[in-house]
């Protein structure tokens, strides 16, 4: 009898930093996160981690793999070297400015989305609806451009019926972007994630918690906030606040995925950006409300936004569509 293996799987992430992470880092937690999870379902997955592009190639050449996804858009320039040892391969950009075509000059994003948009012979895995309509309107290949949500693993983070601090929680990569200077002006509020040595010094600034501390401590918070200026997509430090039973308090490049009929999830529009009594308000009457409803918005935040449930349901049918 012929024993089913699963897809053989490789994720390829930007060798950057170690998968896991012992801290920051989004990208290599997601592909950790995606790893576990394809594994537990049935699948063969190697991670492919590095920067010698030359080891990329050669470690897809001998893998035979039925899917390679690439998560680093600056691998572009070997995409055409990929296509041909596997049966199909992926691509995602994480890159937040891709709807932001002026920004592009200033990272050298231009000649990476350029390549990526050439998808006659691999697929765009988009992680949100506006990412889709940029590549298509640069002359990507609508059939080949898919959506493919972002989610999080669940088991990682500890929940906690009653909040064990009255305050508000941030944490996420210390940058402009993220706007981390209008949260300085709140009261109540810690403040947690990486930085760049000597370039953040704010009175709120707690330091980068270690990963599996981090998982621990976000439900002992009241609510979260994230305000940042622009996102390709809901990231994923709001989808691990929801889970842990937190409200949110949001920007609108923030709020894409997210229901925003929701009692507990509220959205500072741009108009009222810069307007810090009204914040402040706002995040204390979400606070209060949060507390009282964490089960309620846990399940929401699993139910909506569980990895677990993404994988098995939405992307492992997409993958088994391409073969």
């Amino acid at each position: 009898m012929k024993i089913d293996l699963g897809m053989k799987i490789a994720l390829i992430g930007p060798g950057i930093m170690d998968i896991p992470p012992p801290k920051w880092g989004a990208v290599e937690m997601m592909i950790w996160d995606y790893a576990i999870i394809l594994k537990d379902l049935g699948h063969r997955v190697q991670i492919i981690n590095t920067q010698d592009k030359e080891l990329i190639k050669f470690e897809v050449e001998q893998g035979k793999f039925d899917i390679v996804h690439l998560h680093y858009d600056v691998f572009s320039d070997i995409i055409t070297d990929l296509v041909p040892h596997c049966t199909r391969l992926i691509v995602s950009s994480h890159y937040p400015y891709i709807n932001t075509p002026a920004m592009w000059g200033k990272d050298q994003y231009g000649e990476h989305f350029s390549a990526i948009r050439e998808n006659k012979d691999f697929y765009i895995f988009a992680s949100s609806q506006k990412d889709i309509n940029t590549y298509v309107d640069y002359g990507a290949v609508l059939e080949n451009t898919w959506l493919s949500k972002l989610g999080v693993r669940c088991d990682p983070y500890q929940f906690n019926e009653y909040a064990q601090f009255d305050r508000t929680l941030h944490f996420s990569q210390i940058c402009d972007r993220k706007r981390q200077y209008i949260l300085e002006n709140l009261n109540d509020i810690d403040i947690f994630g990486r930085r760049e040595p000597g370039k953040y010094r704010g009175k709120h600034y707690q330091g980068e918690l270690e990963r599996d501390v981090l998982n621990q401590a976000i439900t002992n918070y009241s609510n979260f906030i994230l305000l940042s200026e622009v996102e390709n997509t809901t990231p994923l430090v709001v989808k691990e606040a929801l889970i842990c039973g937190l409200g949110v308090v949001v920007s609108e490049a923030v709020a894409p995925e997210l229901d925003t009929s929701k009692s507990f999830v509220d959205v500072i529009t741009e108009d009222k950006i810069n307007d810090l009594e009204y914040i402040q308000s706002v995040v204390n009457q979400n606070k209060r409300h949060s507390r009282q409803i964490r089960k309620e918005i846990r399940r929401y935040g699993i139910d909506t936004f569980g990895l677990e449930n993404i994988l098995a349901y939405e992307y492992i049918p997409k993958l088994q569509s391409l073969l």
